[in-house]
């Protein structure tokens, strides 16, 4: 295993720029934890240069042996605790009011219609020439385009444009990003922050 101090244990879903060291090293060492004897071990970077995108000659990797009990579980937060109670509640409401009318009510008609409704299914047919017509005129534009396209020169004006427009999206999308992350960790501590926590528990 491998963990990171700024996420904690490291997943397969966490992304390659949060943990980009890991992720090299993990690569690099292939071999050697293939010829590791079976057991349990934790997996330690040294990195003294503090730099993620650093050469792989200036960082080191070894493999401690472990055992379970060394493995240490932090107690969950009292917030996840109410998060868990409020989960349950919900979860037993539906089991026991809205689950037996959604069984009354759907068939598989129904179910059919809702799947071919889906946004993710509707965001790939609706713009698809075989199940739109209208798109049909964009496909052979795109046929036009593609026989009629010509490379600018790298200091083209319109390539600096883009370049300059890639980057203002960029950073608006972080902005709306870090927005997005506050308004949530705002809105998560005052549902389930210590305020609510006499609400919770009634």
């Amino acid at each position: 295993y491998l963990t990171n101090p700024h996420v904690g244990h490291l997943g397969i879903f966490v992304s390659a720029k949060v943990a980009r060291l890991e992720h090299r090293a993990i690569l690099e060492s292939l071999d050697d934890i293939e010829g590791l004897a079976p057991g349990l071990y934790e997996m330690t970077i040294d990195n003294p240069s503090g730099d993620p995108d650093c050469d792989v000659s200036q960082f080191t990797v070894r493999f401690e042996e472990r055992q379970v009990a060394d493995l240490r579980f932090p107690q969950q937060a009292e917030a996840f605790e109410r998060v868990a109670a409020v989960s349950e509640a919900n979860e037993a409401l539906y089991r026991n009011f809205g689950s037996p009318w959604v069984q009354v009510a759907t068939n598989p008609w129904i179910a059919e219609w809702l799947k071919w409704l889906h946004p993710m299914r509707t965001s790939r047919y609706l713009f698809s020439e075989a199940f739109n017509p209208s798109m049909r005129g964009v496909e052979i534009l795109a046929d036009v385009v593609a026989r009629n396209r010509t490379v600018l020169p790298p200091d083209h004006p319109l390539l600096d444009r883009e370049r300059s427009f890639i980057g203002q999206v960029g950073e608006a999308m972080e902005s709306a990003r870090k927005s997005r992350d506050g308004f949530y960790e705002q809105t998560f501590g005052l549902l389930y922050g210590r305020p609510a926590e006499r609400f919770v528990e009634e």
